[in-house]
């Protein structure tokens, strides 16, 4: 004979654990708004305002190097901090709404236990978070401290902050003399399997090794070779010219297209019938 026993579920409990996922969900969202109005918009505000005396003069104080540092430079200081502070959050962000949801889920199967299922022990869970605690704790300490103890690190490639004026090589191919008219060449299509960033790598080695003709006219004998080829779509070019393009580094990279200075270190010119 069969038995229909009826197993007394909870339902205010249910609600409860519903609700504090839901709370702590809405928390975090609020709490990230709060944090990117505050980092992207409040403080930036408030830095150019303190760079120019104009805050407040617990914040003026905190600058007083105008004469050596331009404010791009206490912009980017800022930029750097916030964007570590933003991932950190993140991540935090991440563990606690998944311990709420474990925490949730364990207690709705306490509630309603399935058959022939064993929830993992309060021991075991513990190690586990534990665990989540050590990799995400250390990895915050580097990102914050700026510091390296493997198997953390604040990955430091590109995060460093740039001087005052940025420089590096960047080739140009000349499509005609009168008027003079250039184009950048800043795709890999034109020198691939090169890309852009090893070849101005490999030309300041050229430049060191008073090498540059060499590998100015190697860059030219390339970019037609492939053009030929019809491997890119770029023009003809009568000669190939690399500057020494500079910079003052902008945070948003605004400038990128628009150096401030262009020194000419090395033209090569194209040999007649090889340009058709």
């Amino acid at each position: 004979m069969k038995s229909n026993v009826a197993v007394p579920v909870n339902f205010g409990e249910h609600d409860h654990s519903r609700h504090l996922l839901l709370f702590w969900t809405a928390a975090l969202v609020a709490v990230a708004i709060i944090w990117l109005l505050f980092a992207y918009s409040v403080a930036p505000a408030v830095i150019v305002k303190a760079y120019h005396g104009e805050s407040l003069t617990i914040f003026n104080r905190l600058i007083r190097g105008q004469a050596q540092h331009p404010l791009t430079d206490y912009i980017a200081r800022w930029s750097q901090l916030a964007g570590k502070v933003s991932f950190g959050l993140a991540v935090l962000g991440v563990y606690i709404l998944l311990a709420v949801v474990g925490l949730t889920r364990e207690a709705t199967i306490a509630l309603n236990p399935p058959a022939g299922k064993v929830a993992m022990s309060k021991p075991r869970l513990l190690v586990v978070y534990t665990l989540g605690t050590v990799i995400f704790g250390g990895a915050l300490f580097d990102l914050v401290r700026d510091t390296e103890h493997w198997p953390f690190s604040p990955y430091p490639m590109f995060s460093e902050i740039p001087p005052k004026n940025l420089s590096i090589l960047r080739l140009y191919g000349v499509v005609q003399r009168s008027p003079l008219v250039e184009i950048q060449l800043d795709s890999n299509r034109y020198l691939q399997p090169f890309d852009t960033s090893r070849v101005a790598d490999a030309l300041e080695h050229a430049r060191k090794e008073n090498r540059l003709d060499e590998g100015v006219t190697d860059c030219l004998t390339r970019y037609e070779a492939l053009r030929r080829a019809g491997r890119h779509d770029g023009p003809p070019l009568v000669a190939m010219r690399l500057y020494l393009v500079t910079w003052t580094p902008d945070p948003s990279a605004r400038n990128i297209d628009r150096p401030d200075r262009m020194s000419l270190l090395k033209e090569v010119v194209a040999r007649p019938g090889r340009t058709d």
